[in-house]
């Protein structure tokens, strides 16, 4: 059987003969779900659509739900915009308030992606047992786990963060304090061109969302 590659072009949708074609299908066996799956598959991964977190492990309990309601608009936001893979490091923190957030954005739009970068298998092993319960619930629910290593060794978490900025074109970050790795990490993205909007900061989300 003949394979087609689909392909985007100004005249509309056409199907060009392929090798190693997306649609391993002749084209009388092609369905408008087999087309809307091609485009969906192109749009994972792509940096341009990406947008990743990084965040103090302590949030003020006080600020809990205010963040949970300004993440919620954020993403929502984002997802109008075009944004579909949601990468959260799942520490302990921001980074689980993030994943379960996107979640909550899985559940009203099932294109949403939440990707795990994990930087070792052993992270969660000395948490509390009710933070060790959420971190299983993410994993659950994430669409895609990186576990960058199975051992924890110094430096893992800074190879984590680059691993997540390095995958993005947009960095949500929650930052109180210059110092720890958050701060490294905000500073990473922004030398590698990575745009950052710190959600710590409500006047400027708001302003991001007015644009």
């Amino acid at each position: 059987m003949r394979s087609y590659r689909l392909v985007q072009s100004p005249y509309g949708l056409l199907f060009h003969p392929a090798k190693g074609g997306v649609l391993r299908q002749s084209l009388v066996c092609i369905t408008r779900e087999m087309v809307a799956g091609v485009f969906d598959s192109q749009l994972r991964g792509r940096k341009d659509l990406t947008v990743c977190f990084t965040g103090h492990r302590v949030i003020p309990a006080n600020e809990v739900c205010r963040l949970s309601a300004r993440l919620d608009a954020l993403l929502e936001h984002l997802y109008q915009r075009g944004y579909r893979d949601f990468i959260s490091g799942a520490a302990l923190g921001f980074d689980l308030l993030c994943a379960e957030r996107v979640i909550a954005l899985k559940n009203r739009h099932a294109d949403a992606m939440l990707q795990l970068a994990i930087p070792c298998s052993t992270q969660a092993d000395r948490w509390p047992a009710v933070d060790c319960a959420r971190y299983e619930q993410i994993l659950y629910n994430a669409d895609c786990t990186h576990v960058l290593s199975r051992e924890y060794y110094a430096g893992c978490m800074h190879v984590r963060n680059r691993f997540m900025v390095d995958r993005s074109s947009l960095c949500l970050c929650y930052l109180t304090h210059h110092r720890g790795g958050t701060m490294s990490t905000v500073a990473y993205a922004m030398e590698q061109g990575c745009p950052v909007l710190n959600v710590a900061m409500e006047d400027a989300c708001e302003a991001f969302m007015r644009e």
